[in-house]
């Protein structure tokens, strides 16, 4: 079978100066495929469901007071008519996604709720109409559960029932709270990892653990998302004329963000690519993260390190940040990088040949001084999410320094034409200038929008010169 995984390997430097420690090389890794077509295997893509009793909060429609209440978990709700709770929402998409034509008879789904416990509501089935009304059945029972929040448990049943699926595999976890074993969760997403299975996870309304959510898509080289409850200004929100310049979503929203995520899946054209670095004595890797089409960070205590899917059309690029020790001048091999993946559909492990990368030392350093343009902008559209944790943290107790913080990730956002990033930014800015800290909402969308909202990068795009990129990367 013929080559069909595309590799580009960029350092940002080609020179190095000699006789100089602890020097930082950033390697852009680009992966692309021209495959146009497989016989896709099957889909396995696993439901996780919050159940807690939060979730029968009405956050769309025009609710009615019935004058009566219920009480959940200790907590008492109104009774209301004419408006849909996060459930509802989550019980309808999900009806959706098991009708849409993209599923052939041969995908199979699963359904796991987890409130206080986790209960496996559908084994993996067929999605053929001799098996709908059993899927309905049982995602219609999503409302007979309520309790406290376990996503750790939840995700433990998941792992049990997609590890001995075949095909392509995906979970999409849907929660609007904080749970009671996140140390479980953390250590179910090790697992999910090693076995290449990334995780969707849709965080609903203003009380979910951004941190904890974003740690599990990172580990799994999943994508969250974040369906506010709040009145965030429409230009943040989903639209379907302009999926580009999204960052929080609607409740409502979420059975299209599942769709969209089926035809990602659907597409898919290789799955499992894994990434093995042979580093020389004394380099070192630091980091390693995926820029594009989202932002995530690869684990490098898993070897082979997991990278997830690839799409035709699209590259999906990472950046592979390391630490040099001193060399005498010559040209030197540092490392090389081997990749392997499979082919949906073909029963097949696809392995390219190791790559080297090279870089000369030199005593020259106008030599050493030149960078590549691309790479570096990929490094500042990496950097932006960490300035912007920064500024959040900054923001509780320093909002004058929480303000240049931000005013720097927004430059960084002009620079690189991300107007969606900045928009946001800016809003951030204001409510610092109102109110001196930033809201949970925009805290959020801030964390979100830094992994999900990235741009397309190219060496002909117009950006930062060499001495700015120097600067703000303290290269």
């Amino acid at each position: 079978m013929s080559k069909m995984l595309d590799v580009k390997i960029i350092p940002h430097r080609s020179y190095l100066m000699s006789d100089t420690p602890d020097q930082k090389l950033f390697i852009e890794l680009k992966l692309g495929t021209k495959l146009e077509s497989v016989s896709n295997a099957p889909l396995s893509i696993a439901f996780i469901v919050d159940t807690s009793g939060s979730m029968r909060e009405i956050v769309s429609g025009s609710p009615i007071n019935t004058g009566k209440t219920e009480t959940l978990d200790g907590n008492t709700y109104n009774i209301v008519t004419g408006g849909n709770s996060k459930i509802d929402i989550l019980i309808g998409g999900l009806k959706k996604f098991v009708s849409s034509s993209k599923l052939k008879n041969t995908d199979r789904i699963s359904l796991v709720k987890f409130d206080d416990n986790a209960e496996v509501l559908l084994p993996f089935t067929n999605v053929e109409d001799k098996n709908k009304d059993e899927i309905i059945q049982a995602v219609e029972s999503l409302m007979n559960y309520s309790g406290g929040t376990c996503m750790g448990a939840g995700l433990k049943e998941t792992l049990n029932l997609i590890s001995n699926e075949t095909g392509n595999r995906r979970i999409i976890m849907l929660t609007d709270g904080q749970t009671s074993d996140e140390d479980l969760a953390k250590e179910i997403s090790s697992e999910l990892a090693k076995l290449n299975i990334p995780v969707i996870a849709v965080g609903i309304g203003e009380d979910w653990n951004e941190d904890l959510i974003t740690f599990i898509t990172d580990k799994t080289q999943g994508k969250p998302f974040y369906a506010s409850t709040e009145s965030l200004s429409g230009q943040f929100t989903y639209t379907a004329n302009n999926p580009a310049g999204n960052i929080a979503i609607k409740p409502s929203d979420i059975p299209e963000i599942m769709l969209k995520e089926l035809d990602r899946a659907v597409n898919e054209t290789l799955t499992g690519v894994s990434l093995t670095v042979n580093a020389v004595k004394d380099v070192i890797i630091d980091r390693i993260t995926r820029v594009y089409p989202e932002v995530s960070e690869v684990d490098i205590n898993i070897k082979p390190h997991s990278l997830g899917g690839i799409n035709t059309g699209e590259n999906t690029v990472f950046v592979i940040e390391t630490t040099i020790p001193a060399r005498k001048p010559l040209k030197s091999r540092l490392m090389q990088l081997s990749l392997t993946y499979d082919v949906p559909g073909e029963n097949y492990r696809g392995e390219n040949p190791p790559e080297d990368v090279i870089v000369e030392f030199t005593t020259d350093e106008s030599k050493a001084s030149v960078i590549d343009q691309e790479v570096m902008q990929w490094v500042q559209q990496r950097n932006i999410g960490g300035l912007l944790e920064k500024a959040i943290k900054e923001a509780m107790d320093d909002p004058s320094n929480a303000s240049r913080t931000l005013d720097m990730a927004r430059r960084m956002t002009i620079k690189l034409g991300n107007s969606a990033m900045t928009k946001i930014i800016e809003l951030a800015q204001n409510e610092i200038k109102e109110n001196n800290t930033i809201s949970n909402g925009t805290s959020k969308t801030l964390r979100i929008g830094s992994k999900t909202k990235t741009v397309k990068i190219g060496s002909e795009k117009d950006g930062l010169s060499d001495e700015q990129i120097r600067k703000l990367a303290g290269t």
